[in-house]
C-alpha cells in the first residue's frame, strides 16, 4: 500500500495532466461531432388542433345507428290491449265516444259518493265532478294527436314510440300517455321498459326503469321515461286492483 502512494506522491503531477488531457480530448471531440444546434419542441405540439369558436351542424356530420330507420317507427301511442285490425296506411288512433265519456264520468262519480259521507261532502263532489266534465270536454276539443290519419277504424300495423298494458288510456285517448322519445338528443336510441302501478282512479302511483326488458338506455332516457309515466293517466276501473301492475315501453330517437 505504501508503494501505491509513494507512486502517487512522485508522479502526482503526470497524472493531473494525464486526466486534465483525457477530460480536454473529450470535450473537443463532442463539440466536433454536435456542429448545428436543432431544436426539439413538444411531443404533442403537432396534435393541436385549432377548433373555431362557432361549428355548425350539418346533416351528413350526424352519426346515426345503423340499424335504425326513421320510417320505422312512428310517433304515436298504442295499448297492447288494441285488437283492432292492423294497417299501415288506412289507421287512425283509437278514442272514446261522448256517450263513453259521459259514462267513465259517471262510473268516477257513484265511486265518490260510495266513499263519501254527507250532502255537504256530495255537493262540493257534484261541483267537481261538474268542473271535470267541463275540462274533459275542452281536452277533447283542443288536446288532437297531429299523427292521427282519419282513414279507416284500424290501429296502427307498424312500429310506434309509446306501447303499454294493461289499463287503457284516459277516455281511450293515448295523448295522455305522454311520449318522451325525443327528449334525450344526440346519441339517445334505444328502448326504455317502466313497470308502473296504477290506482283504480287510473293515476300511475309508482314507475320503475326494468333494464331486463329495456336495450340501449342511457341516463337521460330513464330519467325521462320513468318522469312521463308519472305524468301518464289511465282509464277509471272500479273492478280493477287498488293497485294494478303493468307497463309502458317508450322508443327514443336519437335527433
Amino acid at each position: 500500500m505504501s508503494k501505491i502512494a509513494d507512486f502517487i506522491d512522485r508522479h502526482i503531477y503526470g497524472i493531473i495532466a494525464a486526466v486534465a488531457a483525457y477530460v480536454v480530448i473529450f470535450v473537443y471531440l463532442n463539440l466536433e461531432t454536435y456542429r448545428e444546434y436543432v431544436p426539439i419542441g413538444s411531443f404533442f405540439d403537432g396534435a393541436k388542433i385549432e377548433m373555431p369558436e362557432d361549428i355548425e351542424m350539418k346533416n351528413e356530420n350526424i352519426q346515426i345507428p345503423s340499424d335504425y330507420a326513421s320510417q320505422d317507427i312512428k310517433s304515436i301511442g298504442q295499448s297492447a290491449n288494441d285488437t283492432r285490425e292492423r294497417s299501415n296506411t288506412e289507421w287512425k288512433e283509437n278514442k272514446m265516444s261522448a256517450a263513453d265519456v259521459e259514462k267513465s264520468v259517471k262510473d268516477l262519480e257513484r265511486k265518490f259518493f260510495e266513499e263519501s259521507g254527507g250532502e255537504a261532502q256530495r255537493r262540493k263532489i257534484r261541483e267537481e265532478m261538474d268542473q271535470r266534465k267541463k275540462n274533459d270536454q275542452s281536452n277533447q276539443s283542443t288536446k288532437q294527436n297531429p299523427t292521427a290519419t282519419s282513414g279507416g277504424n284500424k290501429a296502427y300495423g307498424g312500429n310506434v314510440m309509446v306501447r303499454w298494458y294493461e289499463r287503457d288510456a284516459h277516455q281511450n285517448n293515448n295523448w295522455y300517455v305522454r311520449n318522451p322519445g325525443y327528449t334525450c338528443g344526440y346519441g339517445s336510441s334505444g328502448k326504455v321498459v317502466v313497470r308502473v302501478k296504477v290506482n283504480q282512479n287510473g293515476d300511475v302511483v309508482t314507475a320503475e326503469y326494468d333494464p331486463s326488458a329495456s336495450s340501449n338506455a342511457n341516463a337521460c332516457m330513464i330519467e325521462q321515461a320513468e318522469k312521463y309515466a308519472k305524468m301518464s293517466r289511465f282509464n277509471y276501473s272500479p273492478n280493477a286492483p287498488k293497485l294494478e301492475d303493468g307497463w309502458i315501453s317508450y322508443t327514443f330517437v336519437s335527433q
